[in-house]
């Protein structure tokens, strides 16, 4: 072979590696991956996740201590409700008079707490609600197991979370107005109880019971409501996991091709 074509084979041989190197990185099996906005947030979505879940647990709990003793309230303001007694005048008419058989300051106090502590078990409820949407969750098991196809499911689960936001505040709003008329009707005796009256106005038997467990099933529903909008999130995310790994295998990444050496 000539002289002169072995200095540009022997440069070629030196280059042959600088230039094989680069496409021998990637295997050829691979494809390349571009790296996103939404993998390098990932590595700090463990620590606000657990922020969140540990102020969520702290909602939740205060919901339930709150909804409970609002409950144990209801109840005590039903044991203790004032009565009315009623005599028949002595001067010969057909005349009655009333007299309060309590002053209605213990069923007051006790109904005024509970209203108090509802309308705290609602706002938690909302609060942690909104902290269970906002924050990232990582892929951990929900409540109960993920359904195996989540596109059919994903829309029964929207329509139960709304059904079941809807029952809580009808459910609040029952027992707020069965509290506000409690609370009028107890303030309006609370001095000259023992002065005979020709009209008493009393509460009705049930009366606080019926606004305790219309509370108690606020919280109980919005408990339920965390869970179902958990799912609901859930399996929105399963689902567009699902999209997105159709729209990779429809339209895959472009990788250099490999040349052999």
């Amino acid at each position: 072979m000539d002289s002169s074509l072995r200095l540009p084979a022997r440069a070629f041989s030196r280059l042959y590696p600088l230039v094989l190197v680069p496409f021998q990185a990637s295997p050829s099996n691979s494809p390349a991956m571009a790296i996103t906005h939404a993998d390098l947030s990932s590595l700090r979505t463990p620590r606000r996740t657990d922020i969140g879940n540990r102020i969520t647990l702290f909602l939740v709990l205060l919901s339930v201590l709150c909804g409970l003793s609002g409950f144990v309230l209801c109840l005590a303001a039903e044991a203790s409700r004032s009565e009315a007694t009623w005599y028949r005048l002595s001067d010969g008419s057909r005349s009655y008079e009333c007299v309060y058989t309590g002053s209605g300051r213990t069923p007051l106090a006790c109904a005024v707490c509970a209203f108090l502590l509802l309308a705290v078990a609602m706002f938690a409820e909302h609060a942690y609600m909104l902290v269970a949407v906002t924050c990232p969750s990582r892929p951990a098991p929900a409540a109960w197991p993920l359904p195996d196809d989540p596109l059919t499911l994903s829309s029964i689960g929207r329509q139960l979370t709304c059904a079941l936001f809807l029952a809580t505040w009808i459910c609040f709003s029952i027992a707020e107005a069965l509290l506000l008329i409690g609370i009028g009707v107890e303030s309006g005796h609370v001095s000259q109880r023992r002065q005979p009256k020709p009209d008493c106005h009393v509460t009705r038997p049930g009366l606080f019971a019926a606004a305790g467990i219309f509370g108690l099933s606020t919280v109980l529903l919005g408990v339920g409501l965390y869970l179902t909008a958990l799912q609901a999130q859930r399996l929105h995310q399963q689902e567009d996991n699902m999209l997105r790994g159709t729209a990779h295998l429809r339209h895959p990444h472009p990788f250099p091709p490999t040349s052999a050496p």
